[in-house]
């Protein structure tokens, strides 16, 4: 058993398929497939279901997805280990919530690139909850999470800023602060995805403020959100980050802040067992230099 072989084994598992696996990795197809049948022969066993186009894993797959992420994870060690005796080399994996990735890494992924550029970054992008799951199974070292404080005790966690939260409407709004604050709302309400905690914030809110509303629309890309807020489609709940700039320029109205919610923080947070690389704290670093000067 190689290590590769267990990183085209992960490779799928995230992706869903053999053909996604292999760009990912660089592979041609054929190895993709030679690697798992090598390791099915070796463990005895079926990895994989083939259901037509869907690739499926068997109970011993699933049993064996744990053990190959630890397997991994300590090769990465070991490697970040050797590395660190000639300089500050290695890979670190960033899971971040979309709103983050596209407004607060920005400069911190800049100037870590700039001062380590031996350091391979790859960033994953995800919902709070699943960012936490993906520490706990050491699919990533660090995440970056937008929620209400974490309390999780096998995490360590630091909270980079408290953020305010504002609702959000288009321009011609008939909402404003003083007419909001009473129910029925009158517009209709836009969700993020399921799960998320943008989402879990603002229907809290809504049940504190008791406002009724019908079915709301749902949408994962938080640019999609703030399109279909501006084309007059609904309110929502976002981070003053995302929005402050359309504020500005006239594109969309504040219709409140958002201060019946539990505090929303950016949090940077990595697993009690995980050994922090020179990698990791070096960025660890840059994050908190950035951090405090975020508004």
């Amino acid at each position: 058993m190689e290590i590769r072989h267990l990183q085209t084994f992960l490779a799928i598992v995230d992706t869903g398929k053999f053909t996604t696996a292999s760009e990912q990795l660089g592979y041609a197809q054929s190895t993709i497939t030679s690697h798992i049948q090598i390791l099915e022969d070796e463990l005895g066993s079926p990895l994989f279901d083939r259901l037509g186009k869907k690739v499926i894993l068997t109970n011993f797959g699933r049993e064996l997805v744990p053990y190959a992420r630890k397997m991994l994870d300590t090769y990465k060690e070991i490697r970040s280990l050797a590395a660190e005796q000639t300089g500050i080399s290695g890979d670190i994996v960033i899971g971040a919530a979309e709103s983050l990735s596209i407004y607060r890494l920005g400069e911190i992924l800049k100037e870590f690139k700039r001062s380590y550029p031996g350091v391979n970054i790859f960033l994953k992008n995800a919902i709070c909850n699943e960012l936490r799951g993906m520490l706990h199974t050491g699919e990533v070292d660090l995440v970056f999470t937008i929620e209400p404080a974490i309390t999780d005790p096998n995490l360590i966690v630091t909270n980079l800023k408290k953020e305010t939260m504002v609702i959000i409407g288009a321009p011609e709004s008939a909402l404003s602060p003083a007419t909001f604050s009473h129910p029925p709302a009158p517009e209709t309400i836009i969700l993020s995805e399921k799960g998320c905690s943008f989402t879990m914030g603002f229907e809290k809110y809504l049940r504190q403020k008791q406002f009724t509303y019908g079915n709301p629309l749902s949408f994962s890309s938080m640019e999609t959100i703030k399109k279909c807020v501006m084309n007059g489609l609904g309110i929502s709940l976002l981070p003053l980050y995302t929005v402050k700039n359309e504020i500005e320029q006239g594109s969309l109205s504040m219709i409140a802040e958002e201060k019946l919610l539990d505090s929303f923080y950016t949090q940077l947070s990595y697993h009690k067992n995980k050994r922090v690389t020179a990698a990791m704290r070096k960025f660890i670093e840059i994050t908190d230099k950035h951090a405090a000067n975020w508004t």
